[in-house]
């Protein structure tokens, strides 16, 4: 079964122009500790399956876990506001 991805609100980008950017995601399942925890979550990887989220669990960026989310269980997905955002990654602006 094919399933079209969503859009963002209001018509703007799709997911993919994300990639490699700081979002916020809400799950229809129970998050992580590391993404209740409020640790930076970026967008690594978007495709007809779902999302692939990298979580940086420290603040000086040097533990980070990737999750896989199916379409399925992503209620939204947006980007961070700048209020929300943490610093920025080592070798991004």
């Amino acid at each position: 079964m094919d399933r079209e991805r969503p859009a963002a609100p209001q018509g703007g980008p799709i997911p993919e122009a994300w990639i490699g950017q700081e979002v916020m995601i809400e799950t229809t399942e129970v998050l992580s500790s590391d993404l209740r925890a409020g640790a930076p979550v970026y967008l690594e990887d978007v495709n007809e399956r779902g999302i692939v989220m990298m979580v940086t669990r420290h603040r000086d960026h040097n533990q980070s876990s990737r999750y896989f989310y199916p379409w399925g269980v992503v209620g939204w997905i947006r980007l961070a506001e700048d209020d929300e955002r943490a610093e920025p990654r080592p070798g991004t602006s």
